[in-house]
């Protein structure tokens, strides 16, 4: 048998053949010249032990061996047939990304595009921290980009507070004890955390920072969505915890925190590492816009 033989090739020229009983036709059914398909079916004839085919000048038929090895024949080409099919389809399949609520339409379509040049189907599911979190346990999701500590982030952004505010003060540190009611004001203005916002690593230690300076525990309120939070800091003259960018969508004043940094920080987490590497060729540029982070790399990032 010859090194190079190959078995399947070898089968997919006897079956195609067969079915039209001439090395002409049937070379051209198998995509190639005719000379190719008879090379083929004698090294199939000399791995076997014996011929396939009885040649006359008027046609060609199968020998009694040949009609007894064609059904084998057919079926192995058609089961490698619908083996190709099935991993085209599996290729073809859309990949399940975790993302943050409330991302740009116009950067997540970017991202989407950006992966369907790489052959990567990709849908996204929206949902806070801890939705994306159990979506990656039950398998629901195979990637997601994942609120981490900074330590472990590879795309970070700073937090402070937005708020409804007339004057240009800057962007001067806000402090927690500023939220304490001054003498003569009855009301007391709250800050709000976005679901985005509701993890340990932030949450505990605005906690701790609350505690510290004698505040009420209402005075740090989980919200049902970033939206209702803003719609606070507008309606209510509260404050909602927030990027940057975010405070300047809605048209609020934004201040970094005095007490403490807090980082929203963004890592991608997944179920198969292969797949993860070719998600990161070809999107890792779009990520930071999508996310409204910077990379790890950047120093405006610390």
């Amino acid at each position: 048998m010859p090194r190079n033989f190959d078995l399947m090739a070898a089968c997919e020229a006897f079956v195609s053949v067969a079915e039209r009983e001439s090395f002409t036709a049937g070379a051209v059914g198998a995509g190639v010249t005719q000379s190719v398909a008879s090379r083929r079916i004698a090294a199939l004839e000399t791995h076997l032990g014996a011929r396939l085919f009885e040649r006359t000048s008027r046609r060609v038929a199968l020998t009694p061996f040949g009609r007894s090895v064609l059904p084998g024949a057919i079926r192995l080409v058609v089961a490698a047939q619908e083996f190709a099919d099935d991993a085209d389809h599996a290729r073809a399949l859309p990949i399940t990304l975790a993302v943050p609520r409330h991302l740009s339409p116009a950067a997540a379509a970017r991202v989407c595009a950006a992966a369907a040049d790489r052959a990567l189907t990709v849908e996204l599911l929206e949902g806070a921290p801890r939705e994306r979190s159990e979506w990656m346990s039950t398998g629901r999701a195979q990637l997601a980009l994942q609120h981490v500590e900074p330590d472990r982030a590879d795309w970070s952004t700073p937090l402070g507070v937005g708020f409804a505010q007339n004057a240009d003060t800057g962007e001067e540190p806000f402090y927690l004890a500023e939220l304490r009611p001054r003498r003569g004001t009855p009301e007391r203005r709250r800050l709000w955390l976005a679901p985005e916002d509701d993890v340990p690593n932030v949450r505990d230690r605005l906690e701790r920072v609350r505690n510290g300076a004698g505040l009420a525990a209402g005075h740090l309120r989980q919200a049902t969505s970033l939206v209702s939070a803003i719609a606070r800091a507008i309606g209510d003259g509260d404050l909602v915890l927030c990027t940057r960018s975010e405070a300047g969508e809605a048209d609020l004043a934004w201040h970094p925190l005095g007490d403490l940094h807090l980082v929203r920080g963004y890592t991608l987490v997944h179920r198969d590492a292969d797949l993860a590497e070719r998600f990161l060729e070809a999107t890792a540029p779009l990520l930071p816009d999508l996310l409204g982070t910077t990379s790890k790399a950047d120093p405006r990032a610390s």
